[in-house]
């Protein structure tokens, strides 16, 4: 009761209808708002259709226009080669001549010369029986009429017998005193048009028409076949002129089927012919209906508001008396969010001593609320080492600053705990009665900022190494060109080596090593694509043996080898062993000991080493020694960073220990480096061990299969390549036909298709892949075998390959066995005994 005493008195009545008033107001303001968005909206509809369909129509008259251009271009061809006599100088020269014009242009439907009687002199068809006199057709009488060698364009027309719609180009033939001799003259294909527009993929609503200039629709999409042919000489955007910048458009009704719609036209340039596109104006205004219908909605609901909002300002002045119900359940509820916070706080008096705390901070720190209620805070949770900083805090707090920090403190069970701290004073207008402080466990943060340092380190180190696949990618597949060569005529050599000779040792070395380097190529580009190859299980002493041979042809004479090796079972070691051993060397130019080891290891529990952590397991130890001049503990930090190297400028390119970092990390394992400036360096390799058998390859494999002179048809790009693959099929008893234009081989393929037994084709080629001239050569012919050679044959080539219809994907560089093998498993031949 006392509480209403001193409430205001209730709104008069002129307040009420002031307030009923602005209301009003209010939604007169918003209805009219709202009619002018809709209708505005409508406006940006129309004219945004209006500027797609011009835009539309724009550029398929361009596009008509430079086929037609092209049409143009080839008729007038024709026409000069049949005045100079080249056309007509053999029949079936002339024959071919018109028909390869015709495939090359798709819009041409026919192509012919005509003397000036309408007989036929030449055509594009197989037979001049197939193309009737053009005595009676209507292009000739203008041309009779006015003899001239301008493009003459015809009206649309349907031959005798013939239902299809064309229009004629021609050109005439004019004599050296100007007589008409006859004419060169192209008929289109106008249902080239519908197809290509067909495939544009308008969507609902849209359609095309192609008109000529006097109203005649030539051809268009949607639309039923029987409408072309129609003249529409009342529609008034025919007669546009070609604008270059925008058609012309308008809300017209369709001169087809009535329906009202956004239409906009364009005229093709140079020639008499008009695009059309139309849009249907009901369903180009849909979207918008939906959007008035929306915002009808919307004003409603907010006019709807007003009256609420009204209503509640006037009950809200009733209301006051809940005001201190209202208090003391906020108090409640703060008392609450107290209480539950996450944090840990602490409210403190003017003397530093605590005056209420929470449940968090009982959990935290141990103390409850009773035994922390009085006591000083800095005798409670401070340590003793940082009380000066907890007492500079705290001066800080009375001076009326918020003070931020992360620190420790310690709790009842004396453990010291890392916490973020806020302080800050509670002051009123009388200033500050209070203040408090928020304490925050941070320990778990700290050990993950250490973690993500970790692995922020392992980031930087792991974009460094990624710029070496980026440039090994590029030299890998020129060098791959290379030994494209040294290994095909290496295998020519080898196969007529005479058995056991001098000649044929070392000829397989030669191969040998050029196998070797063909591996390091295919380990380049997978390592440049960030892929896996083909894991096998290979002997790691019997790898470091061979790869230590190698180095010890090139130690100098003043370092002593010492290898060491126990049978272990990694890959890719040869890389890492020469690329550690040519360091070692390098790192003692006086003279010393290089010592190369192989041990197998079982690790019981993880090791952080020096270049990597390493998880329990079973390992396979690569070790490499050197006494040399060692290194300091910045170097050993960066040694494995791309490009970095401590040579000088010309002797090293400090890319061969971060490709052993690359390649050890690929596999699984980790590097452990221990150097001293003075005192030699030593790297250990942990590769992960299996216990599959080593997998060795035969010297001499089965005899080679060769073929009986099939002909296989061969392309490749590159002349040089090119011609070692064709000594190569003939070396196997096949007839090579070797092209490096994809056009011509395509052409002679076309010619004789049953000529050839199988193709072996490029991949990568100028102006078509061999995936897409397969293709070609499949519509051709289904059963031919083909084979596809590409320098990386990865799994989205092998899909594209058998989506083309290829039989089988070689790898570059080719050897003999690869080609043999690829041909007689196509051909289905048998070994010669």
């Amino acid at each position: 009761m006392r509480l209403r005493q001193h409430l205001s008195p209730a709104p008069s009545a002129s307040i009420q209808r002031g307030l009923w008033l602005v209301g009003v107001m209010l939604i007169a303001a918003m209805v009219a708002f709202t009619t002018y968005d809709v209708v505005h909206r409508r406006d940006v509809v129309v004219e945004t259709t209006q500027q797609e369909a011009a835009s539309l129509s724009r550029a398929l008259a361009h596009q008509v226009s430079g086929l037609l251009h092209t049409v143009d271009v080839v008729v007038h061809d024709v026409a000069l080669e049949t005045l100079t006599g080249r056309l007509l100088d053999r029949q079936s020269a002339a024959h071919e001549r018109l028909r390869d014009r015709v495939h090359e242009v798709p819009t041409i439907q026919g192509l012919f010369v005509v003397r000036a009687d309408g007989q036929l002199i030449a055509s594009a068809t197989d037979s001049s029986a197939r193309t009737p006199s053009a005595a009676d057709l209507p292009y000739r009488i203008p041309q009779l009429s006015h003899p001239s060698t301008d493009l003459y364009v015809s009206e649309a027309f349907r031959r005798p017998g013939d239902d299809r719609w064309t229009v004629a180009l021609s050109h005439g033939l004019l004599g050296p005193k100007g007589e008409f001799l006859g004419m060169a003259v192209a008929e289109l294909d106008l249902g080239y048009f519908e197809h290509f527009y067909a495939s544009i993929g308008l969507g609902r609503g849209k359609g095309i028409r192609l008109f000529s200039r006097r109203g005649q629709l030539l051809a268009h999409y949607p639309g039923d076949e029987t409408d072309v042919g129609r003249v529409f000489t009342d529609h008034r955007l025919l007669e546009q002129e070609p604008s270059g910048t925008s058609g012309a458009a308008a809300v017209l009704r369709s001169p087809i089927d009535g329906h009202k719609e956004i239409y906009a036209a364009e005229a093709v340039l140079d020639f008499p012919f008009v695009v059309g596109v139309g849009i249907d104006e009901a369903m180009a205004l849909e979207p918008w209906r939906i959007q008035a219908v929306h915002s009808a909605v919307r004003a409603g609901l907010l006019c709807l508001s007003v009256l609420l909002l009204i209503g509640l300002v006037v009950l809200q002045l009733r209301r006051r008396e809940r005001t201190e119900e209202q208090l003391r359940v906020q108090t409640a509820l703060l008392d609450e969010l107290f209480e539950s916070a996450p944090e840990a706080i602490v409210m403190l008096d003017l003397g530093e001593r605590v005056t209420r705390v929470n449940r968090e901070f009982t959990r935290l720190f141990g103390y409850t609320a009773d035994e922390a209620r009085g006591r000083p805070l800095n005798d409670l949770i401070v340590p003793a080492d940082l009380k000066p900083e907890a007492r500079r805090i705290a001066q800080a707090i009375g001076r009326g600053r918020h003070v931020t920090r992360e620190t420790e403190r310690i709790g009842k069970d004396e453990i010291r705990l890392p916490v973020s701290m806020l302080g800050a004073p509670i002051t009123t207008s009388s200033g500050q009665i209070a203040s408090y402080a928020i304490y925050r466990d941070i320990s778990e943060r700290a050990l993950a900022e250490i973690e993500r340092e970790k692995l922020a380190s392992r980031l930087r180190q792991a974009e460094k190494l990624e710029a070496i696949g980026t440039m090994a990618g590029g030299i890998a597949h020129d060098f791959n060109n290379i030994l494209g060569a040294i290994l095909g005529y290496g295998d020519m050599a080898l196969s007529d080596a005479p058995p056991k000779s001098p000649l044929k040792r070392y000829i397989t070395q030669v191969m040998t090593a050029a196998q070797r380097a063909k591996a390091l190529v295919d380990q380049i580009l997978v390592y440049s694509r960030s892929t896996r190859g083909k894991p096998t299980a290979i002997g790691m002493s019997s790898m470091v043996s061979e790869v230590v041979e190698l180095v010890r042809a090139s130690l100098p004479q003043n370092i002593d080898l010492r290898p060491t090796t126990i049978i272990a079972d990694p890959t890719q070691v040869h890389q890492l062993v020469m690329n550690l051993c040519k360091n070692a060397i390098d790192a003692m130019p006086s003279g010393g000991t290089l010592t190369v080891a192989v041990e197998a290891i079982d690790i019981t529990e993880a090791r952080e080493l020096s270049h990597g952590s390493l998880s329990p397991g079973c390992y396979a130890r690569l070790s490499v020694a050197d006494t040399g001049c060692g290194m300091s503990t910045t170097i050993v930090a960066r040694i494995f960073e791309p490009f970095f190297s401590t040579k000088p400028p010309g002797m090293g390119t400090g890319l061969g220990l971060a490709l052993v970092h690359g390649i050890t990390t690929d596999l699984g394992g980790a590097i452990d480096v221990v150097s001293q400036a003075g005192q030699g360096s030593t790297f250990r390799l942990y590769l992960p061990r299996s216990d599959a058998a080593a997998i060795h390859s035969d010297e001499e494999g089965p005899a080679l299969v060769r073929g009986s002179g099939q002909c296989v048809l061969l392309v490749e790009d590159e002349e040089p390549l090119m011609l070692l693959t064709e000594e190569m099929l003939a070396g196997l008893g096949y007839e090579p036909m070797g092209f490096t234009d994809v056009a011509e081989a395509l052409a002679e393929f076309r010619a004789d298709p049953l000529h050839f037994d199988a193709a072996v084709l490029d991949y990568l080629m100028p102006r078509m892949t061999g995936t897409e001239l397969a293709m070609q050569l499949r519509q051709t012919r289904s059963d031919i075998h083909i084979v596809l050679m590409s320098g990386y044959a990865g799994p989205i080539l092998t899909q594209e390959a058998h989506l083309a219809g290829v039989d089988h994907v070689l790898t570059k560089p080719l050897n003999f066995r690869q080609l043999a093998d690829a041909l007689a498993d196509e051909l289905e031949l048998a070994p010669i005994k």
